[in-house]
């Protein structure tokens, strides 16, 4: 039994690790992301300032850690091996579920992972307990093991701040933008001085009261000694001169930017840096416990086992764990550490902060999610709603206000200016700020998020283009954190039971779903890296579009999407041929990758055009037509994958021998034909195109002999319905993209001919194919 102890304790050690990793992936959009999107300064001093502020707020944190032992159960009502189970499911379940998160780029909350995960594992053993025929306890003595009230307003509070954040943030904001316009340079030495001096005094107070306020929380007033007792005094003196204090520090930075606006320097870029440094580190002072709380309580659980003389786990009640107790400055920083380190390395750190930055950006693009009946429920709602509200004032004022809602000459590098990162920081300072004075529960993570979108709404970033899909992001995402909830409820519970039954073989079994989840959502997170990888390769990698530099990216594109299509056809022929479900299943698989990489290129269609050199309009007319074509290549390719594979999983009647012996003559001209359209577009031999068309001109034959042969088996009656309708598709598909490949090496050589420096061009531009990872 003692073995099963040790190796349970160092596994909670090993998931301690874990979930500082996962947990800092998910929780860096927190006090990044206003930091990258505006991009105030390079990564790398962002990612120097927020080090500094995780490494400061993790040795602060030592008072929090007591919210996981006894925060939302009574640990004198339980055994230690039910502890132990408990705090093990709780483990086992958080690093699931976060890593989940963390791979579909969606931001969630880990306060309430851990709240949860600890309520489900709780009411899993308590349950177990009373229902135990020895137990004489009435079923609502379930509130006696879990602090039902402390945890409904933890809950209540966390979800509640989703509706205030949002409309907080875009209701402040829309004054800000109104008082700095777009064109905000021109207002930082006025507005934007006494914009600073607010912003910054707010984040002050936001800093001292949730960085040093959690170094006194959980301590007993014989542990405040030393710089503790000196905060207590500070933190007493603030409490009682609350608006002079406000006002000094107001005074204070409000001096500071006048001399930073005055030397000619943006004093935005400071309130931004210092928001992202106290923001981070309020997050380590405060979300730390959500991370090594848990497994912190499991190890004070075994030594309080261990000093009692190792007796039966199942009669070693837990009050110890009522106490507050002191964790090492070590454990501390070495936690801080692996923090710091998550965030400069970690890759879904950076997928997370996508999310956020794509649903906030200011201008149009590729949109992650996609529209649904209720976004476009709530947007065509609320432009009824603001039609009914703008129609109350009058329309010259309706003008003049709009002027500074107006983008002249927009940034596409930067998501959003620093008018909106400063405000995002300061309205979600402001508001912790608030809960933690006035000791209310929140989730850092909803706040900040909502806060964003907010801000971004007051900006016009959710214009009538990108609305509904950034409203179906919105909706996406905050639907995630009820199923975190809800999940992290019920699998921290079965958990629990499964480890109260069976013990040792339940945590092996537990721990190889950790692992193959982990390894799943690895891999695929690798491949969206690849496709991420990729996409760096194509026409929107550049400043200017000019004709050669046209001419060599469309030839990197069309020469992964000829890559697809020999083994789309190839291997979409066999599996109709040979009538294999699984092969035609996963080719079918393989053309969904080919289209959602092709629509990133559909997508960024007008941002490409928009870059056409002045002087060279060829260009952007050459990339219009070179795309119409690698377009009907793709719908062919879908026709081919969708109807074979409707043919099959619908148990048609299979082709004839002849039909299946015609498809295979036509597949082997039309690979040699894909195969030689592939090589000159990625080795960018244009001079070999002539040997194409005698190809082109045998495939055409061969297409229209079974035409003819399809045509007199209709006559005949030989063929059915459905076998002509297969048939008819692939040929002429077939025939499609023969000719469409023709066109393009046709346009390369008309292009070629009355642009000889072009040629040269494209191969002093051209970076190797073979170092694209995944290309073939």
């Amino acid at each position: 039994m003692e073995v099963f102890y040790e190796v349970a304790m160092g596994l909670l050690v090993l998931f301690a690790v874990s979930d500082l990793v996962v947990g800092v992936s998910n929780d860096a959009v927190n006090f990044l992301n206003s930091a990258i999107g505006s991009r105030v300064a390079s990564r790398t001093a962002i990612m120097i300032f927020a080090s500094v502020g995780i490494l400061l707020g993790a040795l602060l944190s030592n008072g929090m850690m007591e919210v996981a032992r006894k925060g939302v159960l009574d640990p004198s009502l339980f055994y230690f091996s039910d502890l132990f189970f408990i705090f093990l499911a709780v483990m086992l379940v958080d690093v699931i579920l976060l890593d989940v998160f963390n791979t579909l780029g969606l931001p969630t909350s880990t306060t309430v992972s851990v709240v949860f995960c600890l309520l489900g594992a709780t009411f899993g053993i308590a349950l177990v307990k009373i229902a135990s025929p020895l137990s004489q306890e009435p079923l609502h003595y379930l509130g006696r093991y879990i602090k039902a009230g402390r945890a409904l307003t933890i809950i209540s509070g966390i979800f509640l701040s989703i509706l205030i954040s949002f409309v907080t943030g875009a209701w402040i904001h829309y004054f800000i933008r109104w008082a700095f316009s777009f064109d905000y340079v021109k207002r930082l030495r006025h507005v934007g001085t006494v914009w600073a001096g607010i912003s910054l005094s707010s984040m002050t107070y936001f800093l001292i009261v949730k960085g040093l306020y959690s170094t006194l929380k959980g301590l007993t007033p014989e542990q405040i000694t030393g710089f503790a007792w000196v905060v207590k005094d500070f933190l007493n003196w603030v409490d009682q001169n609350f608006y002079f204090f406000l006002f000094l520090l107001f005074l204070m930075w409000t001096l500071v930017a006048w001399i930073l606006v005055s030397s000619g320097y943006d004093v935005l870029r400071f309130v931004v840096l210092y928001g992202t440094f106290s923001l981070a580190m309020a997050f380590a002072g405060n979300d730390l416990v959500n991370f090594i709380g848990v497994p912190i309580a499991g190890f004070q659980s075994y030594q309080i086992w261990m000093d009692a003389g190792s007796p039966d786990p199942q009669t070693l009640t837990m009050e110890g764990l009522s106490g507050n107790v002191h964790i090492s400055s070590l454990v501390l920083l070495c936690a801080g550490m692996i923090m710091i380190l998550t965030l400069w390395f970690s890759k879904k750190a950076r997928t997370v902060a996508d999310t956020e930055i794509n649903l906030s950006r200011q201008d149009e693009g590729v949109e992650k999610f996609s529209s649904n009946y209720l976004a476009r429920g709530i947007v065509r709602s609320f432009r009824r709603l603001g039609r009914c509200f703008f129609s109350l004032f009058p329309k010259r004022f309706l003008v003049r206000v709009e002027g500074n809602f107006k983008q002249k000459n927009q940034n596409e590098t930067l998501a959003f200016d620093l008018v909106r990162a400063s405000a995002n920081l300061t309205i979600s300072s402001i508001l912790i700020s608030i809960a933690t004075a006035q000791k209310l529960p929140l989730s850092t993570t909803f706040v900040t998020f909502m806060v964003a979108m907010g801000t971004s709404l007051s900006d016009r970033a959710w214009d009538r283009e990108s609305a509904v899909y950034r409203v179906a992001g919105v909706l996406q995402v905050v639907s995630g954190w009820f199923l975190t909830g809800l999940i992290a409820f019920t699998m921290a519970g079965l958990f629990a039971v499964s480890l109260y039954f069976m013990e040792g073989w339940a945590l092996v079994g537990l721990l190889g779903l950790v692992v193959f989840v982990v390894y799943k959502n690895y891999q695929k997170h690798q491949k969206v890296e690849r496709k991420k990888l990729q996409e760096m390769h194509t026409i929107l990698g550049i400043d200017e579009l000019t004709l050669g530099k046209t001419l060599n990216k469309t030839s990197d594109l069309l020469g992964f999407i000829f890559v697809a299509m020999v083994d789309i056809y190839q291997y979409g022929i066999e599996g109709l041929i040979q009538e294999n479900f699984k092969l035609l299943q996963s080719n079918r698989q393989h053309y969904m990758d080919l289209q959602e990489n092709f629509n990133a290129t559909h997508n960024a269609l007008i941002k490409v055009i928009r870059k056409t050199k002045a002087s060279e309009p060829t260009a952007g007319r050459t990339y219009i037509k070179i795309y119409d074509k690698m377009q009907e290549i793709v719908k062919g390719a879908d026709i081919i994958t969708g109807r074979s594979l409707d043919h099959i999983i619908n148990s048609h009647k299979p082709l004839k021998s002849k039909q299946r012996k015609n498809l295979d003559r036509l597949k082997g001209l039309m690979l040699q034909h894909l195969r030689i359209t592939k090589d000159i577009m990625r080795n960018k031999n244009f001079h070999i195109m002539s040997n194409t068309p005698a190809v082109k001109n045998e495939i055409l034959k061969e297409i229209d002999e079974q035409l003819n042969y399809q045509v007199m088996g209709i006559v005949h009656k030989k063929y059915g319905t459905k076998n002509t309708v297969l048939m008819l598709d692939l040929l002429l598909k077939s025939k499609d993209i023969v000719e469409n490949s023709e066109k393009i090496l046709a346009l390369y050589t008309e292009v070629l001919s009355c642009f000889p420096t072009a040629e040269s061009i494209i191969h002093s531009l051209q970076t190797p194919f073979q170092k694209l990872k995944g290309a073939e």
